[in-house]
């Protein structure tokens, strides 16, 4: 296995494509940043992906809990800073923050990983060796809560179809999407601060996503993603708002 440096830290310059109407990067813009940074320091770790024997282990996300404090604007050169901040059994733990040009912190984030065999589509044991790849003394940035629930009550709905550009490497659907989906289902994403999203199946090619949202109560939703043909849960959720 390489040596790979404590915390990896990675630039963007955000695009004109990433931003909206207020010329400011999305959330999902963000998650993005997220991701990239953290496959990028896997990959320069040596563990990106691992051999199985007869087939080959590849991360998968579990949950995600991100918090904004703001959001950079187009062509704003930003940095993501991201380590591994623990581990178990079958999970490893990876933490993030976003710094704007000028040192702010825009955002930081939590996350839970798998490590799956591809073939069977099934979590392994955590590979021998990482113990190697992160801080010895890592920092949280951010930590988990109690994991989202389904709502209650229904107040909003709206259906999804999983297309071939939803994908990613692995054949199902990105999980930027799942927190995509989420929010699509409301009529604004205004005012949103924090939103977790625990992963429980995956969604491919062809899938109709309902994604159902229950109102808002003491400044906070629940969301639910599942399979319209069967019901199957893809994801659960919890957003925060600022009035």
């Amino acid at each position: 296995m390489a040596d790979a440096p404590e915390a990896w830290r990675q630039r963007f310059a955000v695009r004109a494509t990433e931003v909206g109407p207020d010329e400011r990067a999305s959330v999902l813009t963000v998650a993005d940043y997220f991701q990239e940074a953290a496959g990028e320091h896997a990959r320069a770790g040596g563990v990106e992906t691992f051999d199985l024997g007869a087939s080959v282990g590849t991360w998968v996300l579990h949950r995600l809990r991100l918090q904004f404090n703001g959001l950079p604007h187009m062509r704003e050169a930003v940095e993501v800073e991201t380590w591994p901040s623990g581990r178990d059994r079958l999970k490893a733990y990876r933490d993030y923050r976003l710094r704007s040009g000028a040192g702010d912190v825009l955002a930081v984030g939590t996350s839970a990983w798998f490590v799956i065999d591809v073939a069977r589509r099934r979590p392994v044991r955590l590979p021998a060796g990482l113990e190697r790849f992160g801080p010895a003394e890592p920092e949280d940035a951010l930590s988990f809560e109690d994991p989202p629930e389904a709502p209650d009550r229904v107040e909003h709905r709206r259906t999804f179809h999983v297309r071939r550009s939803d994908l990613d490497r692995v054949g199902h659907a990105n999980n930027v999407r799942f927190l995509e989906w989420a929010l699509e289902a409301l009529p604004s994403a205004a005012g949103l601060r924090e939103i977790e999203v625990l992963y429980q199946s995956e969604a491919v090619y062809g899938d109709d996503v309902v994604s159902e949202a229950g109102p808002l109560a003491d400044d906070t939703r629940t969301h639910r993603l599942a399979r319209a043909a069967d019901g199957r849960t893809f994801a659960l959720a919890r957003t925060r708002w600022t009035p």
